[in-house]
């Protein structure tokens, strides 16, 4: 076991969240929940290194969606 210094834990979360998007990209249907679960648990990690509660981070999409909309609609904005 090793113990990272902040800068290389933040290396590795985004190593992790990198390694993440792909493994939920070639999920299966029945796999994406938990491959959602697992980029979720390294987001919340790298929110915290960076010193903001996870209600914070809520508020900021809720405050981006009012404003740019959601990615419900399939809009898919360009430039």
């Amino acid at each position: 076991m090793t113990v990272l210094g902040e800068a290389e834990y933040r290396g590795a979360l985004l190593e992790k969240l990198f390694e993440e998007s792909a493994e939920l990209r070639e999920a299966a249907a029945t796999e994406v929940a938990e491959e959602i679960a697992d980029m979720l648990e390294v987001l919340r990690a790298i929110a915290t290194l960076h010193g903001h509660e996870w209600a914070d981070i809520e508020k900021a999409a809720e405050v981006k969606r009012a404003e740019r909309g959601a990615f419900l609609e399939r809009v898919y904005l360009e430039g």
